[in-house]
């Protein structure tokens, strides 16, 4: 085995153990608050709140690497893997509804989050030191962890009990810190700081000086409230067409399915292509998967809305690294890679708690039609800012 394939084995490794966690603290986090008697506003706020937070927290501690010629990601990964670990604990022993239980919940996703903004820049890291990972591959991988624990964790809410739940957060916690140590192994030492001369800019210098860049991310944050309108409250969605838990499983492991083959081949058939022109194409494919849930009357066409799951998340997925790495210098990459994940966050934020109330007022279909058309205004936008190839090189 070459020296990339090992260093993209770890990686998936990281992706793998990141993504199973996210599929713990959101895409189940509706089956959790909700068993333990939250109604859909009150789970909005709090999974609008714990994205928030880990929206700012992302940037914030990439901003920090950024302008630090110390702090690294693979020195404040294992900290908030910590405080992860300790929100699950809370959740562990104080099973009911309270303050103390939503402000646990917060913590969780927020430091699940702001992990893989650290994860994105261990990547760009490898990368500019010439120890190249295949990141399509490694992020099937991740995919394809998430679609085998959601399965798992359907029947398993559905047959047990919910707090089967953070017992399982708690062991992907320490599968992530492992995975996180084996990889930074191959780190060289001192190598993963912006050199002193190569200090990046603040956060608002950035946001100024890429401007194209900007409009990318607030298109982007509309998509995602349309993407995550449906994935927060997918267990709402299954409902509606007469499903259960454990078919929402079933559900969400199709989605995750079926990003997988878009991310392993995209590096062998796509990546020679334009990076622009692909998001451009996943754009639209959003707002066409939006159409697509809303109008869904049964279970098995609802499984036929998310085929679009492909050409939509998969490949903006795939993309989006590369192209942000194309677009920003090295000395900013940890606030670009940051700011991309983040603005999904920020989509999520305004899902959970814009939809959840909706959802309480309106019609599970109503609630995705006015997402879908904020979902058109958004892919427009994200077109709008996408640079050309030629202003990339």
């Amino acid at each position: 085995m070459g020296e990339r394939q090992r260093l993209t084995a770890l990686y998936a490794l990281v992706q793998a153990s990141f993504w199973m966690s996210f599929c713990v603290a959101v895409s189940f986090a509706a089956v959790y608050l909700q068993g333990l008697g939250y109604d859909n506003t009150h789970l909005g706020v709090i999974l609008a709140a714990g994205n928030l937070l880990g929206a700012i927290l992302g940037p914030g501690f990439s901003t920090w690497i950024d302008r630090s010629t110390h702090a690294t990601a693979s020195r404040l990964i294992p900290p908030l893997l910590a405080v992860q670990a300790a929100a699950l604990a809370l959740l562990l022993l104080l099973p009911r509804r309270g303050v103390l239980t939503a402000l646990s919940y917060v913590l969780y996703v927020a430091f699940s989050l702001s992990v893989n903004s650290l994860n994105l820049k261990l990547y760009v890291d490898f990368s500019h030191l010439g120890l190249p990972i295949n990141y399509g591959v490694a992020r099937g991988m991740g995919s394809l962890a998430y679609v085998l624990l959601s399965m798992a964790l359907g029947v398993l809410a559905e047959r047990t009990s919910i707090a089967a739940l953070p017992i399982v957060g708690l062991a992907l916690c320490a599968l992530q810190t492992a995975a996180h140590v084996l990889l930074c192994r191959r780190l060289p030492r001192g190598a993963a700081g912006p050199a002193e001369e190569r200090r990046g800019a603040s956060l608002l210098a950035f946001l100024r000086k890429n401007r194209r860049f900007s409009i990318l991310l607030l298109g982007t944050a509309l998509l995602f409230f349309a993407h995550n309108s449906i994935c927060n409250f997918l267990i709402n969605i299954t409902r509606q067409v007469g499903g259960d838990t454990e078919d929402m499983g079933y559900i969400n492991s199709f989605m995750a399915a079926m990003e997988i083959p878009v991310m392993l081949l995209f590096s062998r058939f796509l990546g020679k292509r334009s990076t622009g022109g692909l998001l451009r194409l996943a754009f639209c494919c959003f707002v066409l998967k939006t159409a697509a849930v809303a109008a869904a009357p049964s279970i098995p066409a609802l499984y036929a809305a998310f085929l679009l799951q492909a050409p939509s998340f998969a490949l903006y997925t795939a993309a989006i690294v590369p192209y942000t790495e194309q677009a920003v210098g090295y000395e900013d990459s940890a606030k670009a890679q940051s700011l991309a994940f983040s603005m999904t966050t920020l989509g999520s934020v305004l899902a959970s708690a814009v939809s959840g109330w909706m959802l309480d007022r309106l019609s599970v279909p109503q609630t995705l039609w006015i997402a879908c058309l904020v979902c058109a205004i958004g892919a427009g936008l994200a077109c709008f800012g996408v640079q050309r190839k030629k202003a990339l090189q």
